[in-house]
């Protein structure tokens, strides 16, 4: 339950075909909704969260992220006029908002979400969000009471990067949708089926490592035969080099590149995939680990930046720089049963750890604590 004019929930981040951040305020607000009854929702597209028991507030339709920096210009524009006046006239007690978009002199407290600060860490691939992350992120989050960020990485990133004080930085984990991501116990392995796959979900840019993961595949190759799926998308510079890379490497028929797809899809690909590979270079969270240890499948991951936090013991943690590493990693997972069977379960545990649900009872407890004026505590 809530106190005084209730929470609102910004996410007019979330347009008509809703990925990455568009899916994790989705999630928060469906969830939230479930554990409250007070919600205001600020949206221009409502079908996203289907029926909802929160009062929805319309969005004008031109802010949305499928209109590209048109659309977030407006976004912005409509966050400092027209949400600020919808915020005190609502009498709200609480704003929430999804992304690190908010109100600039918010006229009630605000709490705001950072899900990783990639565009300082990479700015090459970032080249007009580096400087949103430099000049206004900054000043959102000093106007916000309490600032949340995924993971504990993320949280010392924000920390050291923008001065923050550390209490007014929480972690709260994201969680993954158990309706779409289980296990249907498949066995890529059984019956004699063809060289198995391995499987890299992310988008396509250089600091997901993907010509690290070739390199591996190509040595990998030289001792027992399987495939590579690539689902994401990206610049096409990028995606051009991993293409040429491909033909370099003489990988041509191994490797099979695979744009966006549904969710039910990619469960599909994750029960069928002998593992999971994610060497990152830098990670706000790592949620495509998250659905695959869920999906039953093995998971081979970086050993830097958020991904140790959300695999715990339940994956093989390589060096991402390390090419050979990752070569022997793959192949350790693809010949050795019983390892891939310790790490099925141990990722079955791992991700029952991370439910939505927990997510939004963290995150109301913590807007019930900025509403009620005990901060820091």
């Amino acid at each position: 339950m809530g106190r005084g004019g209730g929470v609102g929930i910004n996410v007019s981040i979330v347009g008509e075909n809703p990925t990455g951040l568009g899916l994790y305020s989705v999630n928060i607000a469906r969830e939230l909704d479930r554990v409250r009854d007070d919600l205001t929702v600020f949206t221009s597209f409502p079908e996203a969260f289907g029926p909802l028991r929160a009062r929805i507030r319309r969005v004008p339709a031109v802010t949305r992220p499928g209109r590209g920096l048109p659309g977030h210009v407006v976004r912005l524009v409509w966050l400092q006029s027209m949400l600020r006046v919808r915020a005190r006239t609502a009498r709200l007690s609480v704003v929430l908002n999804t992304v690190p978009e908010g109100i600039l002199a918010c006229p009630v407290p605000q709490v705001t979400v950072v899900h990783d600060l990639l565009p300082l860490s990479f700015p090459a691939e970032y080249p007009r969000q580096q400087y949103y992350f430099r000049f206004l992120v900054p000043r959102i989050l000093r106007a916000s009471r309490i600032v949340v960020a995924d993971s504990e990485n993320t949280r010392r990133s924000i920390i050291e990067r923008y001065g923050l004080p550390p209490a007014k930085v929480r972690v709260v984990n994201p969680g993954y949708d158990s309706g779409v991501f289980y296990s249907n116990g498949f066995d890529p392995f059984a019956g004699g089926q063809a060289p198995p796959n391995l499987l890299y979900v992310g988008n396509l840019l250089p600091h997901k490592n993907l010509l690290c993961i070739l390199d591996a595949l190509a040595i990998l190759r030289r001792r027992q035969p399987c495939r590579l799926i690539i689902r994401g998308e990206g610049r096409p510079a990028y995606e051009g080099a991993l293409r040429e890379r491909v033909e370099t490497l003489g990988l041509t028929n191994a490797v099979t590149f695979l744009g966006y797809v549904a969710e039910t899809t990619l469960r599909d690909l994750y029960a069928h995939a002998a593992c999971l590979v994610l060497p990152s270079l830098g990670e706000g969270f790592g949620l495509p680990v998250l659905e695959a240890m869920a999906c039953g499948t093995p998971v081979i991951a970086s050993n830097i930046s958020s991904l140790p936090e959300v695999i715990g013991d339940a994956a093989l943690n390589v060096d991402p720089r390390d090419t050979i590493g990752l070569a022997d990693a793959m192949y350790r997972v693809l010949t050795d049963r019983d390892l891939r069977e310790a790490l099925r379960q141990q990722g079955f545990r791992r991700a029952a750890l991370f439910s939505w649900r927990r997510t939004a009872e963290r995150m109301s407890r913590l807007l019930d604590e900025v509403a009620g004026g005990k901060l820091f505590s």
